[in-house]
């Protein structure tokens, strides 16, 4: 019994309302729908990837005979100080046979000795434009409202995301006092 009551008095609440602000709520038929098109800018990611020679580097030639004498001195004066009585000899030798060969190696010219391939890839952005959402301008003609006919106007004209086909009903109020159509 008690939901009969709230909803007798929530109803004679909205149409109170409705009579004091001057809405009626009526069926409208569509009579024109223009679309408003929009574009979006979209971003698209490419990558690109290509196979490239990659030169691979190498010695080529020797040390000169300068630089190999100096490895060598330098070796033995080092390996002279390592060790003492017949090792202090030895360790000078091989001192002397590592500077040089260090030298030796360490000489020459940086070449170009083969090439080997490799994948490089790049990501480059491409903008394109597309059609954005559409939002429709619908122009309704009100009913005839007889005694009402005279303080209103026939055609309103309203934005909707929504496409409505033309002679569709549309369920619209209307506030006669300030003559808007509301959705």
């Amino acid at each position: 019994m008690n939901k009969i009551k709230y909803f007798i008095i929530a109803t004679a609440i909205l149409l109170a309302n409705s009579a004091i602000a001057n809405t009626v709520q009526l069926d409208a038929v569509v009579i024109k729908v223009v679309p408003i098109y929009s574009e979006v800018q979209v971003n698209t990611p490419i990558r690109t990837c290509k196979i490239v020679d990659v030169p691979i580097y190498g010695k080529q030639g020797t040390g000169s005979t300068g630089d190999v004498l100096g490895g060598a001195i330098i070796g033995g004066i080092l390996g002279n100080q390592v060790g003492g009585g017949s090792g202090k000899d030895a360790a000078t030798i091989l001192g002397a046979i590592l500077g040089a060969d260090i030298a030796n190696k360490k000489g020459g010219k940086n070449v170009i000795v083969g090439y080997k391939q490799v994948e490089q890839c790049e990501l480059r952005n491409n903008i394109t434009t597309k059609p954005g959402p559409v939002t429709y301008k619908v122009t309704v003609k009100m009913p005839n409202m007889g005694s009402r006919q005279n303080t209103r106007r026939e055609v309103y004209t309203f934005t909707s995301e929504t496409k409505y086909s033309i002679n569709e009903k549309v369920f619209v109020s209307v506030d006669y006092s300030i003559t808007n159509v509301y959705r």
